[in-house]
């Protein structure tokens, strides 16, 4: 499994393609600048390509450039190694952590086909073999207490992806299935962006009213021995 580094330098993307979400139509760059967590970089205009213009994204208080172009070349790359005999769809994933990090998984078919690997689980687990400096505690670990019954939890670990591209062997961008959806939340959050055809959008327009860790702690039977 490859893990890939490049620093400095990336060319994001800011694109003006219209999208829709919640019944309202906006354009992809509405989407993720009026967050406010997106700002252009200066001097990089459009050049007919909807993933050649550019982007930066603010996060931890430092500003992350993000190169589309870059992530959707390592994607197609990896897709090449994909195990796909049975679909014939081959799929690759690249992603972009907060520190620079890049890292990349294919899919891996099996012939049970419920077992069947899709790309971005190898992407996660890529991530977190990589040891990335993006992956740090947010919160400590809570412990079970004797006196409780509530079970221990782990330590919350800080979203560490920001961007997400995949595509098939064509070179043209796939958007994850549900299941992969909910997989990148816990690796980038909802505000993960995730490469499309009309440009990157965040993934809470992709997975709107996601379940989370936080049901889990709100919800869980606080009465179950």
């Amino acid at each position: 499994m490859a893990v890939r580094g490049w620093g400095p330098g990336f060319y994001g993307l800011v694109t003006h393609k219209a999208i829709t979400s919640g019944g309202m139509v906006a354009t992809a760059s509405d989407a993720i600048t009026r967050s406010g967590l997106f700002r252009p970089v200066a001097g990089l205009a459009a050049r007919g390509h909807p993933c050649e213009a550019s982007c930066a994204m603010v996060t931890g208080g430092a500003h992350v450039t993000i190169g589309w172009p870059r992530l959707r070349a390592a994607a197609l790359d990896v897709a090449a190694r994909a195990h796909a005999p049975y679909s014939h769809l081959r799929v690759g994933a690249a992603g972009q952590a907060a520190d620079g990090t890049v890292v990349v998984g294919c899919n891996v078919e099996n012939a049970s086909y419920g077992l069947t690997l899709c790309a971005e689980c190898g992407l996660v687990s890529a991530l977190h073999a990589s040891g990335s400096s993006a992956l740090h505690p947010s919160a400590p670990a809570t412990p079970a207490t004797p006196a409780s019954s509530t079970p221990a939890t782990p330590a919350a670990s800080a979203p560490a992806l920001v961007a997400v591209s995949v595509v098939a062997a064509d070179g043209a961008p796939l958007l994850p299935c549900g299941r992969c959806r909910q997989l990148l939340l816990e690796a980038g959050g909802p505000e993960l962006l995730v490469d499309t055809p009309e440009g990157p959008v965040p993934l809470r327009l992709l997975l709107p009213s996601a379940f989370s860790g936080t049901d889990l702690a709100a919800r869980r039977d606080q009465g179950s021995g």
